[in-house]
């Protein structure tokens, strides 16, 4: 009888990655980026994550924004960072809301906007994320009084 390895593991990864399969493109582009059982290696994390993500894998997304963010095998580059991130924040993913509302914060990548990061924080918060609620309790102290009628009127 065969024990299954960490070999046996990482080489059914790489088949099936090969094939186009998101979820392994996935946690092999998380073991390439964490350096997990393998060389680290943010070049192999790119290429993993981005095929994931152009799927649609929402932790694909998530990740490949952060590598954006950090500069991670790749030139630091907001405006990508926040573009991952809304694609993962639209399917639930909740630290990718809570990403992106800091980004909408700080306008850092996108047009600073208080209010869209309230509402984004609003959802992070509504995913569970509870540290999204000390951050959307910093973004209410610096919005106006107009600002915080509009974000709650639009969360309804």
């Amino acid at each position: 009888m065969h024990a299954f390895t960490e070999e046996d593991y990482y080489q059914t990864l790489i088949t099936l990655a090969d094939w186009g399969d998101a979820k392994a493109q996935h946690n092999l582009g998380a073991l390439f980026l964490e350096g997990i059982e393998i060389q680290q290696d943010f070049q192999e994390a790119l290429k993993w994550h981005t095929l994931a993500a152009q799927q649609g894998m929402a932790l694909a997304q998530h990740d490949l924004a952060t590598m954006y963010l950090e500069g991670l095998g790749v030139e630091e580059d907001p405006v990508q960072a926040a573009h991952w991130f809304r694609l993962a924040a639209e399917q639930g993913d909740a630290k990718a809301q809570n990403n992106l509302a800091i980004l909408y914060a700080t306008g850092q990548g996108v047009a600073l906007d208080l209010i869209q990061a309230y509402l984004w924080f609003s959802k992070a918060i509504q995913e569970g994320m509870f540290e999204a609620l000390d951050n959307r309790e910093m973004a209410e102290q610096d919005m106006t009084p107009e600002q915080l009628r509009e974000a709650r009127r639009l969360l309804g």
